[in-house]
């Protein structure tokens, strides 16, 4: 069916394709007619996945050729089983266990950029690390707590996560660092199972809890329930919580008021995308060091021409080390076949305009045309300023081929980026919201 085909290359965009294999392409299509295509799930959990993330999109994108949304049926085995008295055979032995740390995710390896020196000065601090010498020092206890971490992809917050994680570790403590998708996973798999009695004591026993990306607990009401109910447990025995998000507390979008309030108790430390060539530079030296690898200078030009962020060169070295004998000296013409198809993948999968252009007006409901059309009302012209501010702030585009895009002025580009701009300081409840929403689109791309 081209119409599901097509819905699926979409969604392989904006989730991944790993996400979307895993969910989406593994239902069983039973039958389709003219309006209404009929799946079968594995089970209730996948159906849920599906319901919670998909089938708002599948009413906007999954068209008949007339244009006209086609009705999507989904049932489950599960849903169907007759009940008894006797409790379900556990189909795993479920296992709480704190995510896996990356070796060289330590603060030896984090490049710190001018604009995030001083958040990074007072996270070291906070973990009793010299931020100068990188030694172990005192260690101040919820000082801070929650310690909240704030920024854009590409800024680091895994590899600081992962950076306090060791370091706790190495203190003696007890600590799960956890991707809020890993505790969420835990969460549904305790209920379904009937094991929260073991998932609270897991959790509720801790040292030291870490979590990644919260904003991904938007609405995840069960989710948010444990995880309000943890952090009370936790917080009040004076044990450390830390976070991460791609925004400000405030400005999470489908997050309980009570948890958002909790998470700026402590201490919020935001930290900036900036990238330049002497930040690329440090990257690749450390990442090179780290592996033992001897690069020529026509290699590191070759990375810096074809990987222009700190992710996708961290790949890239990554790469060349799995590939490569430790202490060989790498010469441009082993790497250049040897990261083709990277460079062919970081293309497709990275940012850019058009990218841009669709994601706000799949966020407003409007076609991509409309914002590109010389209409000046309020349904395109707020979609257009938000469209020229991204292209400003996410690609660092010039204001005269942001102009050209639209064909217009580039003072009528400058004037419009002045007012998002301005919307912003002012605390425009519409600008925020829309901002977050294309945030939360853009963590999927490469950075």
């Amino acid at each position: 069916m081209k119409a599901w085909d097509d819905f699926l290359i979409f969604l392989d965009e904006k989730f991944g394709k790993s996400t979307i294999d895993k969910w989406v392409r593994a239902l069983k299509i039973v039958r389709f007619d003219a309006c209404n295509i009929y799946f079968e799930a594995k089970d209730s959990f996948q159906l849920t996945w599906y319901q919670e993330h998909i089938a708002p999109l599948a009413k906007k994108y999954f068209l008949d050729n007339n244009r006209q949304p086609i009705k999507v049926i989904i049932n489950s085995p599960d849903l169907f089983e007759t009940p008894t008295d006797e409790k379900p055979p556990f189909k795993f032995d479920l296992k709480f266990e704190s995510d896996p740390l990356f070796s060289h995710a330590t603060l030896d390896y984090y490049v710190v950029t001018e604009k995030n020196k001083t958040s990074f000065q007072i996270f070291s601090k906070l973990l009793g690390i010299d931020p100068e010498t990188k030694k172990q020092g005192t260690f101040f206890p919820d000082i801070f707590n929650p310690l909240f971490i704030y920024g854009p992809s590409g800024i680091g917050k895994t590899h600081l996560l992962m950076s306090a994680a060791a370091v706790y570790r190495k203190l003696g403590l007890q600590v799960f660092y956890v991707k809020a998708e890993t505790f969420t996973d835990h969460v549904v798999h305790a209920i379904r199972n009937g094991q929260m009695q073991l998932f609270r004591q897991t959790y509720r026993k801790l040292d030291v809890l870490i979590i990644d990306d919260v904003e991904v607990f938007g609405r995840k009401s069960a989710t948010q329930e444990e995880l309000f109910h943890t952090f009370n447990t936790l917080h009040t025995a004076r044990k450390q919580i830390i976070l991460s998000s791609s925004v400000n507390p405030r400005l999470l979008e489908y997050i309980e008021d009570r948890l958002v309030s909790r998470f700026e108790w402590g201490l919020t430390l935001p930290f900036e995308k900036e990238i330049h060539q002497e930040m690329l530079l440090e990257l690749i030296r450390r990442r090179a060091s780290l592996y033992e690898l001897k690069l020529k200078k026509q290699v590191i030009e070759f990375l810096l021409k074809n990987f222009p962020t700190p992710a996708s060169i961290s790949r890239a070295l990554d790469y060349i080390a799995n590939q490569s004998t430790s202490t060989q000296l790498v010469e441009l013409q082993h790497i250049e076949p040897l990261l083709a198809k990277l460079i062919e993948q970081d293309r497709k999968n990275s940012l850019s305009a058009d990218k841009i252009l669709a994601s706000v007006a799949e966020v407003f409901g409007i076609k991509k045309e409309d914002i590109l059309s010389k209409s000046q009302s309020r349904e395109t012209s707020l979609p257009r300023q938000i469209a020229m501010y991204l292209l400003r702030k996410e690609l660092k585009l010039p204001y005269m081929k942001i102009g050209d895009i639209f064909k217009r002025d580039h003072s009528t580009v400058m004037t419009s980026i002045k007012q998002i701009t301005t919307g912003l300081t002012s605390q425009d409840g519409d600008i925020s919201y829309y901002l977050n929403q294309l945030t939360s689109i853009f963590s999927k791309f490469s950075s």
